[in-house]
């Protein structure tokens, strides 16, 4: 491979491994004469010829810090990343590095004895760090490694609002306001502590959607926030975005009409937010488009898109009768996702154990992820 200046590109594969036990994390340090030097980095290293990306993480673990991940513990993919290196001096070191990253799930017993280690097989150091440190920015990771770390602010249990939805026509008449109050008391009681939450507003104009958002951010400061893009938007220009908004969704027909964008030269950005991006998808198509944009948006530095809710796994309450995916479909389009999958669909949130076992990472859903006692309205 060549840039256009005729300096040669080298193109490497490369394994990493996000290893954590709860929310302790395991760096090592790059040494000053490495490349991206004298940072912190995931375990991981280049994939031979003749490996899978996930055959090469095994080894590569053990050989790095004497880490069997195939005996305990878990393994999922979380996505992938191609990052070019186009600011090093010199053809030798120019190169585009491909990330297939893992989420690597320490069993208790593995931590026991693995969490008083300081130092890998070939000398380098090891820390043991906390996961809210290392979003902070307190270790300082190589760029290609930042896209992780924007993968990892997504919490692992994702909450969905009951839908809400306006008399456009007329406004909030008495019964809709009755309705408004109801729904927010709800809310207000059944979304767990500190949860995070996609809110949907459906069919009603932005600016009743801004009011009920506003009031429920009013109400519960404890939140994260997921809402969709147009509301993103909207907020932002009138200047009351909520510090609760941690990202902005797509729908599955904004994601397509987005692709369609693209496909046609036309790149401009969704949104002018730096927020990042969920999406909703339910093909192999789909997640392709997905793929496509989530490439886009790292290659131009915009906002990363940091999960695609992949649905339905299972039936629902609401549809039983519409298809659902079964575990089987659902890894292996999981698998082919290369940002990280939530899955969505008649689960719960004691089945984050099966969603990683079969290629996703997070579990989303609406009523078995409320408060018990607060599951009727």
């Amino acid at each position: 491979m060549s840039t256009a200046s005729g300096e040669r590109m080298k193109y490497i594969d490369v394994a990493v491994a996000v290893i954590h036990y709860q929310d302790k994390y395991l760096l090592g340090y790059r040494g000053s004469h490495q490349h991206q030097g004298d940072r912190y980095e995931f375990v991981g290293g280049k994939i031979e010829a003749s490996e899978q990306p996930k055959q090469a993480l095994i080894r590569e673990v053990y050989e790095e810090i004497g880490l069997d991940i195939t005996s305990d513990g878990c393994i999922n993919p979380l996505g992938v990343l191609r990052h070019e290196y186009l600011d090093i001096s010199g053809t030798d070191r120019s190169k585009t590095v491909c990330l297939h990253v893992f989420r690597v799930q320490l069993s208790p017993d593995q931590f026991a004895v693995f969490r008083d280690k300081t130092q890998g097989c070939e000398g380098q150091r090891l820390h043991w760090v906390s996961k809210q440190r290392l979003l902070d920015n307190q270790y300082v990771l190589p760029e290609a490694n930042q896209s992780i770390l924007q993968w990892l602010r997504l919490d692992d249990v994702i909450c969905i609002t009951n839908q809400l939805s306006f008399n456009d026509t007329q406004g909030l008449d008495a019964v809709t306001e009755q309705s408004l109050v109801q729904w927010l008391e709800y809310h207000h009681q059944s979304l767990p502590q500190s949860a995070t939450v996609y809110v949907r507003l459906a069919s009603s104009s932005l600016k009743q959607q801004a009011r009920v958002l506003l009031k429920l951010c009013a109400r519960r400061t404890d939140l994260n926030v997921v809402i969709q893009q147009p509301l993103a938007d909207y907020l932002s220009q009138t200047n009351k975005l909520p510090v609760q908004v941690i990202a902005q969704h797509l729908t599955q027909a904004m994601l397509e009409h987005q692709l369609q964008q693209l496909q046609h030269g036309k790149n401009t950005s969704i949104s002018q937010l730096s927020l990042p991006i969920t999406v909703s998808c339910h093909s192999q198509y789909q997640i392709q488009a997905v793929n496509t944009l989530a490439q886009y948006q790292l290659n131009h530095k915009l906002a990363p898109v940091i999960g695609a809710y992949l649905s339905p796994v299972q039936p629902t309450q609401t549809h039983p009768e519409q298809p659902c995916l079964g575990w089987e479909q659902f890894a292996i389009l999981a698998e082919h996702c290369e940002v990280p999958v939530i899955a969505l669909g008649g689960l719960a949130p004691q089945d984050l154990a099966t969603v990683r076992r079969n290629n996703g990472d997070k579990v989303a859903g609406i009523r078995q992820f409320l408060t018990q006692e607060h599951q009727k309205i």
